[in-house]
């Protein structure tokens, strides 16, 4: 495993939360650190494949990509979406079948496509007339996917930068492609990260179909329909209307199975696998405009896993059992089962930076219970796009990752050739905390003695 991600604990008759409340109750652990539930992460791909049975996962690697997920990913036979080098380095690195990775960026440095096509890469979309010329020259034996614009009314837009013009550009690059005794096996588009609207998926569909018709025409096959990602994480059940519709423009356009259907969701499987447990360093109430602020400082913020913020994602306040952080009336209260409500009070969520800029959770509004430097506070939902975002800003280090597995799922993926016996922990012991990632303590004073040992030291 990688410097960040632990072995995965092998759960029985406990659960992720279980795991980090012995952690934090422990009272050893101070640094920030994520659980990552990897049954989430596969009850979220089953519903997906329950929902579109003909669609093929190649999981978009870019919103996390953690090791003991990706291993998880490869175990259950999935393919990859990557868009760099080092992401296929670090797939093909858990030997898997290169033919297993779709290379999805429509535009690729010389270099890149050098290193797939040794790499044993096959497969790869492209979405203009230069790429097409770089790709004879470069890679003239790759199969590609002609990448179509179709934006929906998503969060984070995509075609303003990738994807060609379905009526003034697809039909020419296709005929240059020709030209040049390039394969292009098929269409791929991307509607957008957190696509609200339902229907942008059937419409790439849609369109997708027109093009292959022209191939036909031509004399030409294709045979691979990309559909992208795009997908809505908060809730499982997020993917419900969108799935219907896919299934009903699929079951219209491509009644057949001579089409290989694939789609590359990667917010949609990491997002609710895992969830972020932070300290608290210090806790001040300010009076600003006749009202009092609470602003805590946290030991994460937008340069470590706090970037991004969507609508959907939420902040708790972690409740300690242990009954020196309480008063005895709510100790009292808690014996009779009773959930004591806290008032809710307006916060402000300050990044452990020194840049004033760091402000957590910024375009929100934050309400939480008063807190102090002993209290955690829980980040669910920060599976997607925290961890792959992290910065070396101020020398600080990515937060620790503690994976937990089922002991069902563990029997299920354990004989997967992308595992080893040390990727797992049988029996762990849960309250043990997880390894610092603090730099280690150098012995300056000795350094500097033996350079000027007359020198009086400030230390």
């Amino acid at each position: 495993m990688s410097r960040f991600t632990l072995d995965t604990y092998v759960l029985e008759d406990s659960t992720a939360e279980d795991v980090a409340d012995a952690v934090i109750e422990n009272e050893k652990q101070r640094e920030p650190f994520f659980i990552q539930n990897l049954d989430e992460a596969s009850r979220r791909i089953q519903y997906f494949q329950t929902m579109m049975p003909r669609v093929g996962i190649f999981y978009a690697i870019k919103s996390n990509d953690n090791e003991a997920l990706l291993k998880l990913v490869a175990s259950l036979g999935l393919g990859f979406d990557c868009a760099t080098p080092g992401e296929i380095h670090k797939i093909l690195k858990l030997g898997v079948n290169p033919r297993s990775i779709i290379f999805a960026s429509p535009i690729k440095l010389p270099e890149w496509m050098v290193y797939a096509r040794n790499s044993g890469i096959t497969h790869a979309t492209f979405d203009s007339s230069s790429e097409l010329k770089r790709i004879k020259q470069h890679w003239p034996e790759a199969r590609l996917l002609l990448r179509l614009r179709v934006d929906g009314d998503s969060v984070y837009r995509l075609g303003e930068k990738f994807g060609c013009d379905f009526e003034t550009e697809a039909i020419e690059l296709l005929e240059e492609a020709a030209s040049l005794n390039i394969k292009v096996v098929g269409v791929a588009f991307h509607v957008g990260s957190v696509c609200i609207s339902e229907d942008s998926h059937a419409t790439g569909i849609r369109l997708a179909k027109s093009l292959f018709d022209h191939e036909t025409r031509m004399g030409r096959e294709m045979k691979i329909l990309d559909i992208g990602g795009g997908f809505l994480s908060e809730n499982t059940s997020d993917i419900d209307e969108v799935s219907r519709l896919i299934n009903r423009s699929l079951e219209e356009f491509f009644p057949d199975n001579k089409v290989q259907i694939i789609a590359e969701p990667g917010r949609y499987i990491s997002d609710s696998c895992m969830t972020l447990y932070c300290s608290i360093n210090s806790v001040k109430r300010v009076k600003k405009n006749d009202e009092y602020i609470n602003m805590i400082y946290l030991n994460d913020g937008i340069y470590g896993t706090l970037q991004y913020a969507e609508s959907w994602q939420t902040v708790e306040k972690f409740e300690v059992s242990s009954p020196k952080y309480y008063l005895r009336k709510i100790q009292v209260e808690k014996q009779k089962n009773k959930k004591i409500k806290e008032p809710l009070e307006k916060t402000i969520l300050w990044g452990y930076s020194l840049d004033s800029t760091d402000r957590v959770l910024r375009d929100f509004e934050v309400l939480l219970p008063r807190c102090t430097y002993l209290d955690w506070l829980v980040f669910p939902l920060r599976g997607a796009y925290t961890i792959v975002f992290c910065s070396s800003f101020g020398c600080f280090q990515q937060p620790q990752i503690r994976s937990v597995i089922s002991k069902e799922l563990w029997r299920k993926v354990k004989r997967s050739d992308v595992y080893t016996v040390e990727d797992f922990i049988v029996d762990p012991d849960l309250s043990a905390p997880l390894v610092s990632t603090l730099p280690k303590v150098l012995n300056v004073k000795r350094y500097i003695q033996s350079v000027e040992p007359n020198v009086e030291l400030l230390l």
